[in-house]
């Protein structure tokens, strides 16, 4: 490749970056036979943010980090992820949201598939990209690339193309660019959200004690509601957890999350109707064809107009089941009329809770400044007019987005101005046309997933339609969303914090797979789906050079995983289980036929409290609490209290219950009953989802019925009701739990 660039019939491209983006335009081109290819990656290995093993320590994710999208969404066309060796048996292992590290193995898998050896040049950082034109064959314009090795050495290549794959998310943004630290912060740690993985990191160097210490979490979009349900996790486990060493140092801690405006939390399985009788990963939900309008579907991006904006809150409400005014944090409630915000969304299935139970606590506004005196750390809150202080800080995490400039800092200042660069715009640094692809100022060379928030699937019809366009000439359509004068306004708008920008400004995923797939004239491949139903997925739209065998694995999983959910309800158990978390209020009557064993009724508290699993066989897991009063039928009242494990098994989809040891109430002992959930069907007959056991306790026989009327993924209340029968028990236990009151919790 030192050469110049290559003749007419073949083309040498050069990509910066072997992530997703960086591996599916290397086999998109590859894959037309008419190219070239080198792959430069700065680091050691492909995968990006995805380049992890299942014990990594560095890198933007932890490696048990989930997707926020189903496995359906993130992946490509041509690998399904039951190709994919994850260990262990693919079929009990493969997880609907997987986590980071199968996500990098996936992508292994991928390069092995499609990538010849060689191809990808590792330690190879682009320095330079420099535009330079070959006088000799007609003033053509070619990519003169400069990258340094591990040792500092540099190599020179000439390339036809350029493409840009370095992702959008090159560089944490600093604290200090949106918020005032005094240099004399010493005593506390401040880390990004992305250099988090437990509580140990918030521990400042002078101590091992944070006991009674706030949680400082700054932050408004979707990281920032992922990062303060998992710290508020590992703060429930560290008190509830058989693992007692974290106890002390953090007892009494909790997450201050300052956010600038309302964010819905989400769970990763929402409703798929409106009587919440059927549960779906949530981008089967939000991504289904058959909830397009008639006619050609057509993409949007930019600022929100009015209407969409007040119908997409309608939505997410009714998704929710609430305006989550019944979290007790007005923070959380969009207000109404011309003050409303568009759509914030964050996924995370245990915000919610944690902030109804306290150990969240979310304040409106932007935190201006942070200062340390006597040791003692306080962060100023503003909030339109007023200032408030927040006193007694411990530890300040900040997920203040990132800052995609550097990834560019290879281009030349002029590319870079034929581009519309602005490096204080973090959201839009580049105006770009064509999918966010190109520039019609600089046609040689592509960007490849480089805005916020990129779907696998539009990285995948990117690179096409990129091959496309520069192998056979073909002219492609303007957008009128992607015109120079609206992206210009809306980046103007970004800057001056307009309500009518989106969380993402370019996020109609549907909408971009079904127009690049209408330019490049794909057949969508439905499978067993309708025309038009079904969730959108990369393995619907393929090439005439795709093979078909791992895209109809793909689609085959993807109907039978959809008509599970439909018909036999498959993941209620885990939206039950999500829903259960935190504090209720009991009440209990126990109806005995037996004189030998007593009537009575309990009035009192219980709690479901997030914990980690004691047991990798299982993938959530809560410790059940309940104290309260017992009043005998003669009168007399006496304390009582009960301990359970509740545990949730995504391969088996089920919700199990177990007892503890009498000795050691926070270590699980056996299993008291596993619960089998009523089809959809049934649960629309009843009006809420049933959930029955039965099983034999020494000599007592149990059946065991739980009520549980979700309305969108919340629940306001439920009933369980066990009815005994043994030598010495014939009674019914009717118990009725409720969510506390505001003034209660």
């Amino acid at each position: 490749m030192g050469d110049a660039p290559s003749s007419s019939d073949m083309r040498s491209v050069c990509i910066i970056g072997a992530g997703p983006a960086g591996l599916v335009a290397a086999k998109t081109f590859l894959q037309t036979g008419r190219c070239r290819v080198a792959v430069y990656e700065k680091s050691h290995r492909l995968g990006g943010i995805w380049a992890l093993d299942e014990n990594s320590t560095g890198g933007y994710l932890h490696p048990r980090t989930p997707t926020n999208l189903s496995r359906f969404s993130v992946g490509f066309s041509d690998l399904a992820w039951s190709s994919v060796d994850l260990g262990g048996d693919v079929k009990t292992s493969l997880p609907m949201f997987p986590k980071a590290w199968q996500v990098g193995r996936y992508l292994e898998e991928y390069r092995c598939r499609y990538l010849p050896e060689g191809i990808i040049q590792y330690s190879r950082r682009v320095s330079k990209a420099e535009k330079c034109k070959q006088l000799a064959r007609g003033s053509k314009e070619f990519w003169r690339i400069t990258a340094v090795d591990a040792d500092g050495r540099e190599e020179r290549n000439d390339f036809d193309h350029l493409v840009v794959a370095t992702g959008f998310f090159a560089k944490p943004r600093p604290l200090q660019h949106s918020v005032d630290v005094q240099q004399k912060v010493e005593s506390v740690r401040m880390l990004h959200s992305s250099q988090y993985r437990g509580l140990p990191d918030l521990l400042p160097l002078s101590s091992s004690n944070m006991a009674g210490k706030k949680i400082l979490l700054i932050g408004g979009g979707n990281s920032a509601g992922e990062a303060a349900a998992t710290i508020a996790s590992h703060l429930s486990n560290a008190q509830w957890s058989p693992d007692t060493t974290q106890q002390k140092a953090f007892e009494g801690c909790r997450v201050i999350h300052v956010t600038p405006r309302p964010i819905y939390a989400l769970p990763p399985f929402t409703p798929a109707n409106e009587t919440s009788t059927v549960f779906m990963p949530l981008d089967f939900n939000f991504y289904d064809l058959s909830r397009r309008l008639p006619g050609p579907i057509t993409g949007n991006a930019g600022r929100v107009p009015e209407t969409v904006k007040e119908m997409l809150h309608g939505v997410l409400r009714k998704t929710i089941g609430s305006d989550q005014s019944d979290l007790g944090s007005d923070a959380l409630v969009a207000p109404e009329g011309v003050e409303r915000g568009t759509v914030q969304v964050a996924l995370a299935e245990t915000y919610a809770e944690f902030v109804r139970s306290g150990l969240v606590e979310v304040r409106a506004g932007r935190v201006a400044s942070i200062s340390e005196r006597h040791e003692r750390v306080t962060a100023m809150l503003s909030c339109g007019d007023t200032s408030t202080g927040i006193d007694n800080v411990g530890a300040v995490v900040y997920a203040t987005g990132y800052n995609p400039s550097s990834a560019l800092d290879m281009l030349h200042p002029q590319v870079r101005k034929a581009l519309h660069s602005d490096e204080k715009s973090m959201r839009l640094p580049l105006i770009l046309e064509q999918w966010q692809t190109m520039s019609k100022a600089v046609p040689n060379l592509a960007f490849i997933g480089f805005y916020e928030g990129p779907y696998w699937g539009v990285m995948e019809m990117q690179a096409r339609l990129v091959a496309q366009h520069w192998l056979n000439a073909q002219e492609l359509p303007n957008k009128p969303y992607e015109e120079a004068a609206v992206m210009l306004d809306l980046r103007k708008a970004m800057q001056e914090r307009a309500l009518d920008v989106p969380q993402y400004w370019f996020g109609d995923y549907a909408g971009y797979m079904e127009e690049i797939a209408s330019v490049l004239e794909l057949q969508r491949n439905n499978g067993d789906f309708q025309e038009r139903t079904g969730t959108v997925s990369p393995a619907r739209y393929l090439t005439s050079r795709d093979g078909r065998g791992e895209a109809d694995l793909t689609m085959r999983d993807l109907y039978d995983t959809w008509q599970a959910c439909a018909n036999a309800g498959k993941y209620t158990a885990r939206a039950a289980f999500r829903a259960l978390q935190g504090n209720w209020d009991v009440h209990r009557r126990i109806t005995s036929h037996n004189s030998t064993y007593p009537s009575g009724v309990l009035t009192g508290k219980a709690s479901f409290h997030f914990r980690a699993p004691t047991d990798s066989s299982f993938d959530l897991e809560y410790l059940y609490t309940e104290t309260g009063t017992f009043t005998l039928a003669t009168g007399a009242t006496m304390t009582a209290s009960r301990r359970y494990v509740y545990r949730y098994s995504e391969a088996q989809d089920r919700l199990s219950v177990w007892f503890v040891k009498p000795a050691s109430d926070l270590e699980v002992d056996y299993l008291f009953h596993d619960l089998t959930f009523a089809s959809p069907a049934e649960a629309e007959e009843t009006g809420h989802h049933v959930a029955k056991a039965d099983h034999l306790c020494v000599k007592d026989m149990y059946w065991t019925e739980y009520r549980v009327p979700i309305k969108g993924i919340a629940l306001q209340s439920f009933q369980v009701e066990h009815k005994v029968k043994g030598p010495d028990k014939d009674y019914v236990s009717f118990t009725d739990y409720r969510r506390p009151s505001k003034s209660s919790v």
